[in-house]
């Protein structure tokens, strides 16, 4: 299929997406999709909401002198930080990418798992396909409320009161289009690797488990958590 054809199909037939690709993995479609799609999420968020929240952070701690304040704030309504923050985001995406699918390739291999390097990163770069319908769903949200911090996960049965504690942070991670993602990742891992589908969703989903656990818990001593 072509790439537009695989866009498409991977929202609702991964699997045929990834059989017909098994042989030639494509990956730089949805890379370089990915990368602009998330460098223009970036452009639309970045001074309306983004910059106004980190401002008021500023503005209220008291830890800051008012000229460094000043300062900050000043610097933050120039050109510079726009580009640097919309550059950093378009870069940040393909990173965690190739990240992403190092730690998994290690992991199949251990598994019995046989595939190219290729083939990984292009299930992992398809998976990343679930941020389109996720940004369609959020940004609207950011506006809505004024905040960047918008819920699509089991955070959400809990009151915002509770942000900075464990099981916030943690249920915070059971993002719907990060779950989404994660399923048509091990999907594509199981058919570019051989290993049967059970299996490589009990990988998939079973790192995924131990980083939410360990995002939660050293969110709370460095203030980082969502996913």
């Amino acid at each position: 299929m072509r790439w537009w054809q695989n866009l498409s199909g991977i929202y609702y037939q991964p699997t045929k997406v990834f059989e017909g690709m098994k042989d030639r993995p494509q990956w730089l479609a949805p890379l370089v999709i990915g990368a602009l799609v998330t460098a223009l999420v970036t452009v639309i968020i970045l001074r309306p909401i983004v910059f106004p929240e980190q401002i008021a952070r500023i503005n209220a701690n008291p830890d800051i002198p008012e000229e460094a304040k000043a300062r900050a704030v000043e610097q933050m309504e120039g050109g510079l930080p726009f580009a640097l923050g919309v550059t950093a985001a378009a870069v940040t995406q393909p990173v965690g990418l190739l990240l992403v699918t190092l730690v998994f390739w290690g992991l199949f291999a251990m598994l019995g798992g046989r595939a190219t390097f290729a083939g990984m990163f292009a299930a992992s770069a398809w998976a990343g396909m679930i941020a389109i319908p996720g940004s369609l769903v959020k940004v609207p949200l950011m506006f809505a409320q004024e905040t960047v911090k918008v819920q699509t996960s089991l955070a959400l049965i809990l009151p915002p009161e509770m942000e900075e504690r464990f099981v916030f942070r943690l249920l915070a991670q059971a993002d719907v289009f990060t779950l989404w993602s994660l399923y048509v990742m091990a999907v594509g891992f199981a058919v570019f690797t051989g290993v049967a589908r059970k299996k490589s969703l009990t990988a998939v989903y079973g790192a995924w488990g131990i980083w939410a656990l360990a995002a939660a818990a050293l969110g709370g001593m460095f203030k980082f958590g969502g996913m």
